[in-house]
């Protein structure tokens, strides 16, 4: 069976499609010395800047320049962890977890990595998050959660919540839940191995979801929904959108259990408490997972809540739409993959807006084809198709990198190249 889809899904063609590269990008590239972990779209005024984090800590920023890409070394920081992406801060600066437990706070223009000592030793496999310009948060060894505040232009550790049980290698979200143009925390809760599939790297699964609303300079817990019954949230982290335009942030998350397999959950706050929105579908049978992509306006009309389903076997490429209590299938393709089973690389997509339409990009299944397809009349159409000298290894970033007001996009594979698609 399985052989089968995967030969079915990459044979498969549609009306409509169109092969070869897009006519409004052309596509450049450098080799750096070693392997690229992360690359980084730092948002900027009218330019984007792109930043490569090498598995060795060195930090280059990569920009466009007479037809081709020039590398410049910011700095080598051996004791950040590589296992997630850094943040963005805002103002040329990104932060991300010290390998000895610390936060490290990156100022690029000055080449300087600033430790910000905590009395909790940080999860290097947990990405933080930037909740306002002042509040990161950051999860613990051991399941607490730390609040830094920045005061006189320096952080330091402002709180600490040793009971919260983070997901020790949790993905932390900023959300807008109740509508006030402020951002609460949402984490990933109370691990549990009672859902063996694995796919994200071990057993150990989160059941629940918990909120926590800042005031005060102080984060004060909200809300929990529990995944109930044999589920877990077979996820790192959880996803925030509007999808309904009501000027208050959803929480997008996967639920599996073992009769069911995966389905697409969105949660709201009403009454003070995370309850159930609307769900998707189940897959059918435990063991099949559905990456959740996120949230986007592929065209006029709903948002859509966009997945690749079974991205290990068919690799389908589902478009939701929110009708009432159901997120209802809009549109489905196969033969895309944006995850390899035992990674924490959840991000190998992006959206861009090219040439009149949203595209979806992703690689098609064995990451040696990247192909960007868009939303028409409820079917997914390929707008094009490159190849790739090496298979896809880093996440896959957008951004407007030689300020012409375009999307262009960057990605590097498995020899360490990176590779520019820029508009032209």
């Amino acid at each position: 069976m399985l052989v089968a889809d995967h030969t079915a899904a990459l044979a498969l063609a549609a009306p409509g499609d169109k092969i070869g590269p897009p006519t409004t990008h052309q596509t450049i590239g450098i080799s750096l010395p070693g392997k690229v972990a992360w690359l980084l779209a730092l948002k900027g005024g009218k330019k984007d800047t792109l930043l490569a984090l090498m598995n060795s800590g060195v930090l280059y920023r990569i920009a466009p320049a007479g037809g081709k890409l020039r590398p410049e070394r910011l700095l080598k920081t051996p004791k950040l962890s590589v296992k997630v992406p850094p943040i963005d801060l805002g103002g040329d600066a990104i932060a991300g977890v010290a390998w000895g437990g610390s936060l490290l706070v990156i100022a690029l223009a000055k080449g300087v990595a600033d430790r910000v000592l905590t009395s909790r030793e940080l999860s290097p496999l947990s990405r933080p998050v930037f909740l306002s310009k002042n509040a990161i948060v950051a999860a613990g060894r051991k399941g607490s959660l730390i609040l830094f505040e920045k005061k006189a232009g320096a952080w330091r550790e402002a709180q600490k919540i040793p009971g919260a049980q983070a997901l020790g290698d949790s993905i932390l979200t900023a959300a807008d839940i109740d509508g006030d143009r402020q951002k609460e925390l949402i984490v990933l809760a109370a691990p549990t191995e009672r859902y063996g599939h694995g796919v994200l790297g071990d057993a150990i699964e989160p059941s629940e979801i918990r909120a926590y609303k800042l005031s005060g300079g102080r984060l004060g817990h909200m809300s929990t929904y529990q995944a109930g019954g044999a589920g877990v949230f077979e996820a790192l982290g959880t996803l925030a959108a509007d999808i309904d335009g009501d000027g208050r942030e959803e929480i997008l998350v996967t639920r599996s259990d073992d009769a069911s397999g995966a389905a697409h959950l969105a949660l709201s706050l009403r009454g003070g408490k995370l309850l159930l929105k609307a769900a998707g579908t189940a897959i059918g049978m435990g063991n099949r997972w559905s990456h959740l992509l996120g949230v986007h306006h592929m065209g006029k009309g709903k948002a859509q809540v966009l997945a690749i389903e079974t991205p290990h076997l068919a690799g389908y490429l589902l478009a939701l739409e929110q009708a009432g209590d159901n997120l209802s299938e809009r549109a489905r393709r196969p033969g895309f993959s944006t995850h390899t089973i035992g990674s924490r690389n959840l991000w190998q997509h992006t959206v861009i807006l090219r040439a009149g339409a949203h595209e979806i990009v992703v690689p098609k299944i064995g990451g040696r084809h990247l192909a960007a397809l868009a939303l028409k009349s409820g079917r997914w159409v390929s707008r094009w198709t490159i190849p790739l000298a090496s298979s896809l290894a880093s996440n896959l970033v957008s951004g407007d990198f030689n300020e012409d007001g375009r999307a262009d996009l960057a990605f590097a594979d498995e020899k360490g190249a990176v590779r520019m698609l820029l508009s032209k």
